[in-house]
């Protein structure tokens, strides 16, 4: 896919005019970052924002007392470090990848450029952001139910970025217990009652690397470990704390 494909995809861009495409498509610099690499590091300066055209990240911050939190993960197309880019701050959080990724980095300057010439960008990068604030409203509300909601919010979160992003099997999560003990800052005991609770409401079924592999479905690289959705609307419902027996 062209550098220009990959820019026509991308939600910062949506709907710009051929010209305004073309100005973006010159000033962008294209990075490729290994598993385990870092795109964004906390507390570094926002000299540029990414545009994830390939790949996974996993999106995370360390508290003062050094315990990491992970904040989520994104699917491309998506876009990272805008906020420190408009307000000339550092960084909020860090951004790793977590399988090849390819980006393509905006430097300030140029980001500044073209939203001047061209406002539509403002109202895509508003569209970005809102649609932030309310995926923070319904984490939210979600762990303000229970640690079971808070889970089932965080399961279908994932889901819908990989139904979306076109992967294959999206309602297979390659997540492990450290995984989700590091997304909801919960113990090991905790996520594990948690999940063996899901499993016996047949909402999850935890997978193993054996039971992938004996059911030749073990596909995914080395993490076949992880959680299959067997129930979304089941799920939603706990999150919102919603009776399932209606």
């Amino acid at each position: 896919m062209s550098r220009r494909d990959d820019l026509l995809r991308s939600p910062l861009f949506k709907d710009l005019p051929a010209d305004a495409i073309s100005m973006v498509e010159r000033a962008v610099t294209e990075r490729r970052y290994e598993a385990g690499e870092t795109l964004l590091s906390q507390e570094a300066q926002g000299e540029a924002l990414h545009i994830i055209t390939s790949g996974v990240v996993r999106v995370s911050r360390v508290s003062v007392g050094g315990r990491e939190r992970v904040l989520g993960y994104l699917y491309a197309p998506a876009v990272v470090g805008e906020i420190a880019v408009l307000v000339t701050s550092e960084r909020v959080a860090s951004v790793v990848a977590i399988e090849p990724v390819r980006a393509l980095m905006l430097y300030r300057e140029h980001f500044v450029q073209v939203m001047r010439r061209y406002p539509e960008v403002l109202w895509n990068l508003a569209r970005v952001l809102a649609e932030r604030v309310t995926q923070i409203n319904d984490e939210l509300i979600a762990l303000g139910v229970n640690t079971e909601a808070a889970m089932s919010y965080a399961l279908l979160t994932l889901y819908r970025q990989r139904l979306a992003a076109g992967v294959k099997d999206p309602a297979f999560l390659p997540l492990t217990q450290g995984d989700l003990m590091a997304r909801l800052s919960s113990s090991r005991e905790t996520i594990s009652r948690v999940l063996r609770k899901l499993e016996e409401e047949r909402l999850v079924k935890v997978v193993t690397l054996s039971s992938r592999a004996k059911s030749g479905d073990d596909d995914e690289g080395g993490r076949a470990t992880g959680i299959q959705l067997l129930d979304e609307e089941g799920l939603e419902a706990l999150v919102f704390g919603l009776d399932r027996t209606q």
